[in-house]
């Protein structure tokens, strides 16, 4: 692939991601709607996920929690990935792997991403692009909830 494209589909986003973890060694980062990860099930996400964590990757994300997607998220964390809540990034999606592939969006007013969902996404290999993304996941991670505490809370709601 060029260092840079341009992708418009969904399901050519999440086939992105899914092989940035397939190909990622260490470590990937990710921020994206709650959608997102629901679609990401249909194409193995979890077992994707939880190969490349018994592999001795590290995987860490943000996520919008609700009462709608906690089983989901807890199939997820038992895969080993360590996950946040935020209700601040529903518009956001980023996906890192090894700080030199990314696939990154802004959505502005989806609410609900489906297959047929347009959108405009960039897939990089820039190191300098990945370490950007890098710093805005950090800030967004340091103010984020811990998915167990986000989730015992919502239960205890019910």
């Amino acid at each position: 692939m060029p260092i840079c494209t341009v992708i418009t589909s969904v399901k050519d986003v999440l086939a992105a991601a899914l092989g940035i973890v397939e190909s990622a060694q260490k470590e990937v980062f990710w921020l994206i709607p709650a959608s997102i990860n629901t679609l990401s099930l249909t194409y193995g996400g979890v077992e994707k996920i939880r190969a490349f964590i018994q592999k001795g990757g590290l995987s860490r994300g943000v996520v919008q929690i609700s009462p709608a997607n906690i089983t989901e998220i807890q199939m997820f964390l038992d895969a080993g990935e360590d996950i946040r809540h935020s209700d601040e990034v529903h518009e956001v999606f980023m996906f890192v792997g090894d700080k030199q592939q990314s696939i990154s969006s802004l959505n502005i007013g989806v609410k609900e991403f489906t297959l047929d969902t347009p959108v405009t996404a960039f897939w990089s290999e820039s190191l300098t692009y990945a370490e950007y993304l890098l710093t805005s996941f950090e800030n967004v991670w340091s103010e984020a909830i811990p998915a167990e505490e986000r989730i015992k809370k919502l239960l205890a709601q019910r």
